[in-house]
């Protein structure tokens, strides 16, 4: 488990290679060679952490996929070490005046984001509308609001801590 999202997988389960993931009350079946979903749903931050994680953990998920089909214990595929990196994940988040966010992250960084007025456009434009900017809230570490709109949390990590996010390092 990682981020909330359960990865499991079922002995003598049916073709093609995959995996069910679970968010909570939602749940796809993944695609081992594609990372694709065959069937279900998740939302788009959870599944865009599934796919991801997919790629990293293929040719662990391909040999446990062939232990299942044998019923043979499969291997944990480990999950924590990847989660570990995502220092940014926001634990807190608090809408303030004037388009700005207060945003507290995993590792105790806390700052305020200005959003830009002139910037809330396309997807963001609903962020200019100060009601709806006031429900804000927290999905799978990132910062989101109704609709599926989400920042990114390493961009406003960054503008906090006043680093690029690829100079950042953890631990």
């Amino acid at each position: 488990m990682f981020y909330g999202i359960l990865i499991r997988m079922f002995f003598n389960d049916h073709a093609p290679p995959h995996f069910h993931a679970r968010y909570g009350e939602f749940e796809a079946t993944i695609d081992i060679g594609t990372s694709a979903v065959l069937q279900g749903q998740l939302p788009s931050r959870a599944l865009n952490l599934v796919q991801e994680w997919a790629m990293i953990h293929r040719e662990e998920l391909f040999e446990d996929w062939r232990l299942c089909r044998d019923k043979e214990r499969p291997n944990k595929v480990e999950c924590n070490n990847w989660s570990v990196q995502m220092y940014w994940d926001v634990v807190e988040v608090k809408p303030e005046a004037h388009y700005c966010l207060f945003v507290r992250f995993k590792d105790g960084q806390a700052g305020r984001v200005h959003l830009r007025e002139d910037d809330l456009t396309g997807v963001l434009a609903p962020l200019r509308d100060v009601q709806f900017f006031e429900q804000v809230f927290i999905d799978c570490g990132a910062v989101a609001w109704p609709g599926e709109i989400d920042l990114a949390p390493d961009a406003m990590y960054s503008q906090i801590v006043g680093k690029r996010p690829e100079l950042l390092q953890t631990g």
